[in-house]
């Protein structure tokens, strides 16, 4: 009985109008999608590549002085990764740019190529992007009459009237709609591949396809999670309209209130002080050292390497370094934990679930960025050491040293392969999954809980 239930339930949704237009839709949205995605990732790869270049062109101009090579500030662009088609993670509004040298990470910033800043959205038209905004609308729109609805054209009744079980009926309602939608996300899915295939700009390997397997597991259960927060609308009310307003309310609720009250919750429950602030702070202590530094301290003579002076004037310069960095370094630690706590709220949306998830799977997003971020902070340690040990050997230099200037260390030339050079590495797979597993439960949780809760209604619901 079952398997009939199913396939009258799956022929009746993809006969009908309602599927016919969603399907040309949301294919049609994979493909403008992926087009933009070609033309863009071509032009962000290019501004990358030139970037590089750019970077490279002035570290060979310090190369004549290793001094000058510690204390210049790089900076490191991460770059455009080919998982963007299926999630950007955000990326485009989240820090890329991270600023250092051989004595600190210095900060980090959104670098953009756009000339217009205004101009740039929070998240691009990626597969992702389709799943959380479209699929998941269109998932309570096949789901919220489903009750509902054939109970006003009183065949619900007529269903029960044979040897037909609730809990059959309900499951054959929800596989139905959660067959059809995943179809729908396939086909998007494979019609992008095949795009993708033709453009010169972007390979499809094996890496590439297990994150797209990754990300249609992730797809399935969250359709799994609307499909049946459908059907429970359906149960709640006797007429569709009435069920047709709690789906709409609830997909508000989980696409527009929660992501918004996230930045409230940051600002009122973990607020932090502003960059003005920090920075008042670090004048007002750099300040004190200026006023506090032995008369003659500050002098340079940069003919003398072992001019007294120097070593004073390294001692200051030092000063207002730790100033600068222990304020700055706790400042951005409270910006961390500020985003970190607002992340709080998204157990509770699966919408919100569904983007935390997908930037662990890919490895992209916060994930990525904390770990470049950590990862630079080791690197900037080597690359400290590096420099004090090319030092050490210089009997010209007096070793004094100094993290704003060239005058009292080693001034030797060095080659382009002896500077240590800071590489990208990818999240390991226990990183990714330490970072969506608390969503994935929640996901997975919130699905138990919704199934039990439809199923108890729909035993109590009058067929009648």
């Amino acid at each position: 009985m079952f398997k009939i239930l199913f396939i009258r339930e799956l022929q009746n949704y993809l006969y009908s109008l309602r599927f016919q237009i969603s399907f040309v839709i949301v294919t049609l949205v994979f493909i403008f999608g992926t087009i933009f995605y070609i033309v863009s990732t071509g032009d962000k790869q290019d501004n990358y590549n030139k970037f590089v270049q750019e970077q490279e062109k002035q570290l060979e101009e310090r190369i004549g002085n290793a001094g000058k090579v510690a204390v210049s500030r790089t900076n490191y662009i991460l770059s455009p990764k080919s998982y963007a088609v299926i999630d950007d993670c955000k990326e485009n509004i989240l820090p890329n740019s991270l600023s250092y040298s051989a004595y600190n990470v210095w900060s980090f910033n959104v670098k953009t190529a756009s000339s217009n800043p205004y101009l740039k959205k929070a998240q691009g038209l990626n597969w992702a992007f389709i799943i959380s905004t479209i699929i998941s609308f269109i998932t309570l729109l096949f789901a919220f009459d489903a009750i509902s609805g054939e109970k006003e054209d009183h065949t619900l009744s007529l269903v029960f009237s044979n040897k037909v079980s609730r809990a059959s009926f309900i499951l054959s309602k929800f596989l139905s709609i959660l067959t059809v939608m995943f179809c729908t996300i396939l086909v998007g899915v494979i019609v992008s591949l095949l795009i993708i295939s033709f453009s010169s700009k972007i390979t499809i390997n094996s890496y590439f396809l297990g994150n797209t397997l990754g990300f249609l597991s992730v797809c399935l259960l969250f359709i799994s999670v609307m499909a049946i927060i459908g059907l429970l609308a359906s149960t709640l009310s006797k007429q569709s309209n009435i069920s047709l307003l709690i789906c709409l309310t609830i997909w508000i609720f989980f696409a527009v209130v929660l992501p918004n009250a996230s930045v409230f919750i940051a600002t009122k429950f973990f607020a932090i002080p502003t960059a003005k602030e920090v920075n008042d702070i670090i004048k007002a202590e750099q300040d004190d050292i200026y006023k506090n530094a032995p008369e003659g301290s500050w002098s340079s003579y940069g003919g003398q390497p072992f001019y007294p002076a120097h070593e004073l004037r390294a001692n200051n310069q030092s000063n207002l370094f730790n100033a600068e960095k222990k304020h700055k370094d706790a400042y951005y630690n409270q910006m961390f934990r500020q985003f970190e706590n607002t992340r709080i709220v998204a157990i509770f949306s699966p919408i919100m679930q569904f983007d935390c998830i997908n930037e662990g799977a890919l490895g992209g997003g916060y994930l990525r960025f904390r770990k470049n971020w950590n990862d630079l902070h080791i690197f900037q340690e080597s690359f400290l050491k590096w420099f004090k040990d090319l030092d050490a050997r210089d009997e010209k230099s007096p070793h004094w040293y100094n993290p704003y200037e060239i005058i009292s260390t080693t001034q030797q030339a060095v080659s382009l392969d002896q500077i240590p050079h800071y590489t990208e590495k990818a999240a390991t797979l226990a990183e990714r999954i330490a970072y969506s597993q608390n969503y994935l439960i929640a996901m997975i949780a919130l699905f138990g809980i919704v199934f039990a809760f439809c199923f108890v209604r729909f035993l109590r619901y009058d067929v009648r």
